[in-house]
């Protein structure tokens, strides 16, 4: 049953459609069997925990106690999460609670001796709420048990007398709902709780138990008490006008990903939710059932990753009037006024740090934190006096004063209207350094909601900025690590460059602007199906900007609304987009072009001078290989990916005539240098500026520079050379030199910006209107002279041969014998002549050399070098892993007025162009090899998500040599 049958019986499940009412396609997917529907909607049901007595199970499942049994049976075996959403029937129908759920499901783990690892991430996080069992914990746990012996007692009761006996849940919220669990007689009993805790289910029994009661309103120690003995149990309310905020996750456990629906719904909804939009929006945005996104956020405050926004405040206005001031005129607290009790207030006080931040009004937009700073001050100050200070408001004051570059006083005024954010795409290599580049504790936990949420809000910037100012690059010593520290600073320049910084109107012409910013990570973004994630960027973001350059790995987030500033297509990320470069332009290194399953027997003439290789598959970062391992690597990749090869450095010649062998393909010292002279790449901010006559056009300059020319001996003779040299009229001419004509440094770091072939590019592909930079390859290879006045005599005998050459000028005599018998060569100069003899014989060599002035006489090749500089890629976006660059390409933006509206326009038509032209490119020189692609195709992967499977593959070789293309 493939993928789309699945979701059609999956809808008809949903919409509790009948054996007999099912059209007819949709039976015929079933083999027109009655059982087997039956079967497929009970094994949807008890994956997807539905409620039995609102889906279309109950009509094939009688006995609803048996069904719900069977959810928490394979829900422990297969480590998912407990399910919340049906627990009013677990708990008082089977009474399993959240403790007695996971108390199975550790002592099954611990059973079986499996890692903690294999744990789901939201599932070993609710473990370490119920019962404080992390990792740590776990792997103290395994060795107690290891250590006791169990001849006579089973594995299981030795784990359960390690394990805790009552459930450890503490962190409850004043706003939750308490529910009456499951009934116990024997704890129920007058004298074995406390009076305050049998008021509390007196209270509950009365209400039935269906509605419940809010925690506030009760002893904050005897509901804790009442939960941990599993006589109550706590709801989350969420309701469809909520809006729910997430700051920076604390505590979440990095194991690995279950992949259930309820998880993979929790990371869609991670990714979507922001603090201006309602629950009801959030689900006509994602259009899921709007009980699914309340399930989720329910969880999300359940575990302490998010906060619900509207609240009703621990405290009126009034109260706090009442509480703060006395006819008398002193200070007291008088809680009896208020709704909530007092143990809530006097908790809140004695732990600041964790004090809710109620909203009186609940509106969808930036004021939001405004109302949040007045009431959480308000609860304060009438707790703890006038001198408490509000530590968000000092972050909130401390960026507004930070990021007050651009933006108008009118712009925090948008009137209600939800304001638009500018979106920094990010993939995982951000996240990565972040964590392991031991940059600070405190930028950790914004590392782990940036990969795991796949978001950072702009609400949480303030503090992000505030970890990355500590970064000191200087105390560093390692040069890995002392990368990672400039990388986030380059990070922290461009977050500052554009939070905050800039305002945009959309094209609907409206006031609504775009304000502050936030990072959205490519790989969250693109598990969300294309038009989710249309709808969802629409709707938040009114541009676009990408980190560059981003992993080949992740595909890029596509968007054409918002406007997107960076890779246009999937393509555009890939090595079509190389190869499309090096046509358009007429310029660039020789390349080749490998379908998948192709073989390589030797390796390719045209990289005959090569020494590394530069290896791009279609689904990893380029990489460079020695020529010698080029046959063995590329092979092994052809074999699940096409690859493109291209010419990266050339065989160098030792500058020391002394040393005249050719350098071996493994030496590291002739890749890129860390010295100017020897600098391999080259990048160059676009849009590049425009230069005058005055101050030097780029014209002026050539892209081909010849240098100075080198000598160097290549003598490969292995027996004794003797030279006879007399010549009474002429001069030593022993050594061979070439003038240059342009010298070496004419481009370099300083001018390489002013190349033609950058103008050309810009002009070619319209980059005035975008932003980011060109790589360019310097290519230095080394041409072999021939000499005006030498003369080549090849002489190739089987007999004895005799030569004789008497100069009276300044003349070079090069002999070459390549004899089979005995050669006698006798060189007769007049004068200090240079005579060279290179004799390669199979049998003996007499040589008699008789020189008057004492000559050594050498064999000279000259070389000459030749530097080209090629284009290699160009990369849309702005640069994170140059500090420098970041930089340059950030005054660009502001120079030339890139993220203006006129030039949003510009844009977004040069990006749908360039997509076009790629498109017909790989059309041109992709043809179909079987008419029935697309429908194979279509049946292995998911063409609903982004991929880089999706990328269309060569179906042919295709080479780029000096500048023409061939197929």
């Amino acid at each position: 049953m493939d993928q789309s049958s699945e979701k059609e019986l999956e809808k008809y499940i949903n919409n509790r459609v009948q054996w007999d009412s099912l059209p007819s396609h949709a039976k015929s997917i079933l083999d027109q069997s009655h059982v087997k529907y039956k079967q497929y909607c009970l094994k949807f049901s008890i994956k997807h925990q539905l409620r039995w007595d609102t889906s279309l199970i109950s009509s094939f499942v009688t006995d609803e106690r048996l069904y719900y049994q069977e959810i928490v049976r394979l829900s422990v075996a297969n480590l998912v999460l407990y399910p919340y959403h049906i627990q009013d029937k677990l708990v008082p129908m089977l009474n399993v609670t959240p403790f007695k759920y996971y108390l199975i499901m550790m002592i099954e783990t611990m059973t079986n001796s499996k890692s903690y690892d294999e744990i789901p991430n939201f599932t070993a996080v609710d473990c370490i709420r119920v019962l404080e069992i992390g990792r740590n914990q776990f792997i103290d746990l395994m060795n107690k048990f290891r250590s006791k012996g169990f001849l006579f007692k089973k594995k299981k009761d030795v784990i359960r007398g390690l394990l805790p006996t009552k459930s450890l849940e503490k962190n409850i919220e004043y706003w939750w709902i308490l529910r009456y669990g499951y009934p116990n007689q024997e704890e129920e009993r007058q004298g074995s709780l406390p009076a305050s805790e049998l008021e509390v289910l007196d209270d509950l029994k009365r209400s039935n138990g269906i509605n419940g009661k809010q925690a506030g309103i009760y002893c904050r120690e005897s509901v804790i008490s009442l939960i941990s003995k599993g006589l109550v149990y706590i709801d989350v309310p969420i309701q469809n006008q909520d809006t729910i905020s997430v700051p920076p996750l604390e505590g979440f456990v990095m194991n690995r990903v279950l992949g259930d629906y309820f998880e993979n719904l929790l990371y869609k909804i991670f990714v979507s939710i922001d603090e201006r939009t309602t629950i009801q929006k959030l689900s006509e945005v994602l259009q899921i059932n709007v009980e699914l996104v309340k399930q989720a956020c329910s969880l999300y405050c359940r575990l302490g990753f998010a906060k619900k926004k509207n609240l009703e405040p621990l405290l009126s206005t009034q109260q706090q009037q009442t509480i703060t001031t006395t006819p008398e005129g002193d200070t007291i607290t008088n809680t009896h006024t208020s709704k909530w009790h007092h143990s809530w207030i006097t908790y809140y006080q004695e732990n600041e740090t964790i004090i809710p931040q109620p909203i009186l009004n609940n509106n969808n937009n930036n004021n939001n934190n405004n109302n949040t700073f007045d009431n959480t001050t308000s609860l304060k100050s009438s707790t703890s006096g006038s001198n408490t200070i509000n530590n968000s408001s000092t972050l909130e004051n401390n960026n507004m004063v930070e990021n007050s570059g651009k933006v108008d006083e009118s712009f925090n005024n948008n009137n209600g209207e939800e304001q638009k954010r500018i979106g920094f795409v990010f993939d995982s290599s951000i996240t990565a350094f972040l964590m392991m580049g031991n940059l600070g504790y405190g930028l950790k936990n914004h590392a782990v909601t940036m990969f795991e949420r796949g978001k950072l809000s702009n609400e949480a910037l303030a503090d992000f900025l505030q970890e990355l100012d500590k970064i000191d690059v200087e105390e560093f010593v390692d040069s890995e690590a002392k990368l990672y520290a400039t990388n986030a600073i380059s990070l922290r320049d461009t977050i500052r460059h554009l939070k905050n910084k800039y305002r945009i109107y959309d094209n609907s012409g409206g006031g609504s602007g775009l304000q502050g910013l936030d990072l959205i990570s490519c790989e969250r973004m693109n598990q969300l199906d294309e038009t989710t994630r249309i709808r969802v960027l629409k709707k938040n973001y009114s541009v676009l900007i990408s980190m560059a350059p981003l992993s080949i790995d992740n595909c890029p987030v596509i968007s054409s609304i918002p406007p997107n500033f960076g890779p246009a297509v999937y393509e555009v990320h890939s090595f079509w987009f190389r190869i499309y470069l090096y046509s358009v332009i007429g310029k660039g290194p020789n390349s080749l072009l490998l379908p998948k399953g192709t073989r390589l027997k030797r390796i390719p003439t045209i990289f005959k001078d090569c020494e590394k290789i530069l290896v791009c598959p279609i689904d990893h970062d380029p990489t460079t290989v020695n020529l010698s391992q080029l046959l063995p690597s590329v092979n092994e990749t052809l074999l699940s990916s096409p690859v493109l090869l291209s010419a990266y450095t050339f065989i160098k010649y030792d500058t020391q005539p002394k040393l005249s062998k050719l350098m071996s393909h493994s030496r590291s010292n002739s890749i890129v240098s860390s010295s100017k002279e020897n600098q391999l790449l080259y990048h160059i901010p676009f849009p590049l500026d425009d230069l005058s006559a005055d101050n030097g056009s780029p014209t002026k300059y050539t892209n081909i520079i010849t240098t100075t020319t080198t000598t160097t001996n290549l003598n490969n003779n292995n027996n004794n050379n003797n030279n006879n040299n007399n010549n009474n009229n002429s001069y030593n001419n022993n050594t061979t030199n070439t003038t240059t004509i342009i010298s070496e440094d004419q481009y370099n770091s300083e001018n390489i910006h002013t190349h033609p072939i950058l103008y050309k590019i810009q002009s070619a592909f319209n980059l005035k209107n975008s932003f980011g930079y060109i790589t360019l390859l310097k290519k230095e290879t080394h041409i072999l002279l021939n000499n005006k006045n030498k003369n080549n005599n090849n002489n190739k005998n089987n007999n004895n041969n005799n030569n004789n050459n008497n100069n009276n000028n300044n003349n070079n005599n090069n002999n070459n014998n390549n004899n089979n018998n005995n050669n006698n060569n006798n060189n007769n100069n007049n004068n200090n002549n240079n005579n060279n003899n290179n004799n390669n014989n199979n049998n003996n060599n007499n040589n008699n050399n008789n020189n008057n002035n004492n000559n050594n006489n050498n064999n000279l090749n000259t070389y000459q070098k030749v530097i080209e500089y090629l284009p290699l890629n160009v990369y849309y976006g702005i640069p994170i892993f140059d500090d420098k660059l970041n930089r340059e390409v950030c005054e660009k933006i502001d120079k030339f007025n890139l993220l203006s509206k006129e030039n949003l326009n510009r844009h977004s038509m040069d990006s749908r162009n360039l997509s076009l032209n790629l498109f017909n490119f790989i059309s041109s020189t992709c043809p179909p090899i079987h008419p029935d692609l697309d429908a194979i195709d279509a049946t292995k992967i998911n063409s609903n998500l982004p991929s880089v499977q999706n990328i269309p593959f060569p179906t042919q070789i295709i080479t780029f040599v000096n500048g023409n293309l061939d197929l």
